[in-house]
């Protein structure tokens, strides 16, 4: 078992100290973990003090910040902080893009290019674990350009966990991550040998490790490597802050060569995050390709990137918006019409983090509709993310005495339930949210996550299990109602990455 699901937690670890820490963990390289899954920053943190003998979180966070020794120390964090399951040729079709239409349409576009030197093909695997999706390029390049001693193909791998670029450097993998890979590629790219206890692992071929150039780098230094071809980025921005992810692709617009193409995560979008990209689709597979001029939104939900972050936010507080009057609707709840225009600069101001102004647009929602089950609501979640429980524990109660059928306020009482260590409380609010309403996707999250505190894993992977059939059934990307602005892949990714967490304890 990962000692970090369980870690022997005889420390205190202040409320506040939290915060601290994840926001200096979010400044340091982008990483953002929302209240939910605060546990995970948690253990690693009570781990990495406990590793350099410290008895107190506090003198802990000094050591990380202050000390001469903080660069090396924070990368000890981050080895515990970032995932790194993953396998060769994750999501194939876009391994298909890459071979069948991306690599030939560069191929062709260098070799008409007039040139002394050999044509050069540069790709940058960002965030690139230990070591799988690079190796995965790698080959895919090698079966494409057939006279590859005519080229100079440098791909570049770069991650911020300094133990999965020790693995990636090593090139050795167990079964798992070569599942996908089909015979013919396992012979030619791999050499089967003995691992310990006589199980096989499987080792990369020199001629696949000299065309990968493995290096630490943080995505949020200031300074970012440029001229590639392609970018790959998959499964990375998930895990940021929304501000932080238009940033990153204005600097991977920056860093692609003209025409330059972008391979992001399955299940991200860049819908709300950047105009700089048009979104292309080939065969099952989506991609990204550099635009030379921003693209003017035109129809369906405006993709404002090219504007402030505050644009970004006012349009998925309206996306929002729609989402929940859609919920209300289908349970006859009529939608605040007449205080619409409000609860939209609500949920921006809430999203931004500007409480006060949030509670001041709210009493002015009330004074012209005070049965508005929503601007309730909304307080009730300004006050939980303040850490104020016990207040928006009231508003909640307000929430219920308007309507004591507005699901939305069992699952808010659940994760406040949660938070607060009380999880039989949890679990019958979150139960109470599933039974007014069996497509709430939110609650069976919640409630999953209850299950993993408790320990009962199958119970846990069935909660998460019954999330992504909820959200497979709806519209891609779609954003989810009362989840504070994220889409539902954003959620699905999570899903998968707890199922493969808690599988692993039960192996």
């Amino acid at each position: 078992m990962d000692p970090r699901n369980n870690p022997e937690k005889n420390m205190i670890f202040p409320e506040g100290s939290k915060n601290k820490f994840r926001n200096f963990v979010t400044s340091r390289c982008g990483l953002y973990f929302k209240d939910h899954d605060l546990g995970s920053l948690e253990d690693a943190i009570v781990e990495r003090t406990k590793a350099c003998g410290f008895d107190s979180v506090e003198r802990y966070y000094t050591y990380l910040t202050y000390s001469s020794e903080k660069e090396t120390e924070f990368r000890e964090l981050l080895n515990l902080l970032t995932i790194k399951h993953t396998y060769f040729f994750r999501n194939e079709p876009q391994f298909k893009v890459l071979r069948e239409r991306v690599l030939p349409e560069i191929i062709e576009r260098k070799k008409r290019a007039p040139a002394a030197l050999k044509p050069a093909l540069r790709i940058w695997s960002a965030g690139c674990s230990t070591g799988e999706e690079p190796y995965s390029i790698a080959m895919a390049v090698a079966d494409v350009i057939k006279d590859l001693d005519e080229w100079s193909v440098q791909i570049i791998a770069t991650d911020a966990s300094t133990s999965a670029l020790e693995k990636s450097k090593a090139g050795i993998y167990g079964k798992s991550p070569i599942m996908l890979v089909d015979e013919r590629h396992k012979k030619k790219y791999f050499i089967e040998q003995p691992g310990p206890g006589g199980r096989p692992q499987y080792a990369v071929c020199d001629t696949i490790k000299k065309m990968v150039h493995f290096s630490y780098l943080n995505l949020m230094d200031k300074k970012l490597p440029g001229g590639f071809d392609i970018i790959f980025c998959r499964n990375v921005v998930i895990y940021f802050e929304l501000e932080t992810t238009i940033k990153l692709m204005d600097r991977f617009h920056s860093s692609l060569a003209d025409d330059g193409y972008l391979f992001i995560g399955y299940s991200e979008s860049l819908q709300f995050i950047s105009d700089k990209f048009r979104m292309e689709n080939w065969k099952e597979s989506v991609f990204y390709r550099k635009s030379r001029e921003a693209a003017v939104p035109g129809g369906g939900v405006p993709s404002p990137a090219a504007g402030t972050v505050e644009e970004v936010i006012e349009e998925i507080s309206k996306a929002e918006l729609e989402a929940e009057k859609k919920v209300e609707l289908k349970r006859h709840v009529t939608p605040p019409e007449r205080i619409e225009s409000l609860l939209v600069q609500i949920m921006k101001a809430f999203h931004l983090k500007r409480y006060d102004e949030a509670l001041s647009l709210i009493d002015k929602a009330q004074a012209i509709d005070n049965s508005a089950v929503d601007t309730y609501y909304l307080a009730a979640e300004i006050y939980a993310n303040q850490g104020k429980l016990d207040t928006a524990k009231e508003r909640l109660q307000a929430v219920l005495e308007l309507n004591e059928l507005f699901t939305p306020a069992y699952y808010l009482f659940g994760s406040i339930y949660t938070e607060e260590g009380n999880l039989e409380k949890a679990e019958k609010n979150l139960k109470k949210a599933l039974y007014l309403d069996a497509d709430f996707a939110l609650a069976y999250f919640s409630l999953a996550t209850v299950y993993r505190k408790e320990g009962r894993v199958n119970e846990a992977l069935r909660g998460y299990r019954n999330t992504l059939n909820v959200l497979l059934k709806d519209v891609p990307d779609a954003i989810i109602a009362y989840s504070g602005g994220f889409n539902s892949g954003t959620l699905i990714s999570m899903c998968k990455n707890n199922i493969e967490r808690l599988k692993k304890r039960i192996e």
